[in-house]
């Protein structure tokens, strides 16, 4: 029977503990004098308040866990993963993608520079039209096939660029440049490491993809951006279903 995952004594350090992550070693360790997790104030009569009675006697004590209460408290927000790696700022992950998206956004230009020139010169053209008092100048637009054929390239462009670089740059090292930038990873959320293709490929397509049809695609981007806000563990919709969480370095 394999030794189940968790922190223990550290076996070519004292005085240190290490995780175990049920089958090997990792690289993520502490001091065995745990660290702290910040205090809820709870009243008397708030049902996490004292020991949960199935609590489990962790490496951070019965009140110390990384769901900031009692372990077993499922009303909790977690404030770390279970091997007590803290989760990334919400703040810091916005400006994350922000770095994220005008990185993508300038090498998509770069790599797509003429499709992007027919694009804005057939828009200019159309504004010009416009100014000149031509009411029919969108429609035309919009039913002309070489700006059809050049926006969707476009389009086309950037959505692949997005997926190189979000899935090659998480696969690799565990964060984008723009969480790098903020001291920000991502990981499973119950076990330390980089994520796997499939985990990488996944969280992309629920994000970057998804938010790429139309309107109904804008709605789940909102949705999707917004909902770490309330989730007990910090993850958007594309964590959920990639199985991911976003962490801070150590």
């Amino acid at each position: 029977m394999s030794t189940p995952a968790g922190w223990y004594p550290d076996p070519s350090r004292q005085a240190q503990l290490r995780w175990w992550d049920g089958q090997r070693w990792t690289e993520h360790t502490h001091t065995a004098q745990a660290p702290q997790v910040p205090h809820l104030d709870l009243r008397e009569d708030d049902p996490r308040a004292g020991q949960h009675p199935h609590a489990q006697q962790g490496p951070h004590g019965p009140y110390g866990g990384p769901y900031g209460g009692p372990y077993g408290a499922p009303t909790a927000r977690a404030l770390a993963t279970p091997d007590g790696q803290p989760l990334g700022n919400l703040g810091l992950r916005l400006l994350a993608r922000l770095v994220d998206w005008f990185l993508v956004s300038a090498i998509a230009a770069a790599a797509g520079w003429s499709l992007l020139q027919r694009v804005t010169t057939e828009v200019q053209d159309v504004l010009d039209a416009m100014a000149a008092g031509d009411s029919s100048a969108t429609l035309s637009l919009l039913e002309d096939p070489a700006f059809r054929s050049a926006a969707f390239g476009f389009t086309g462009v950037l959505i692949a660029t997005s997926a190189v670089y979000t899935v090659l740059f998480l696969r690799a090292y565990g964060a984008t440049p723009g969480k790098a930038l903020f001291g920000l990873r991502v990981r499973h959320w119950e076990r330390p490491g980089k994520p796997t293709w499939g985990q990488a490929v996944l969280r992309w397509a629920t994000s970057d993809l998804l938010g790429q049809l139309g309107q109904l695609g804008a709605l789940y981007a909102l949705l999707d951006s917004l909902w770490p806000c309330w989730d007990k563990r910090k993850q958007a919709l594309h964590d959920k279903l990639g199985g991911t969480v976003v962490v801070r370095r150590r």
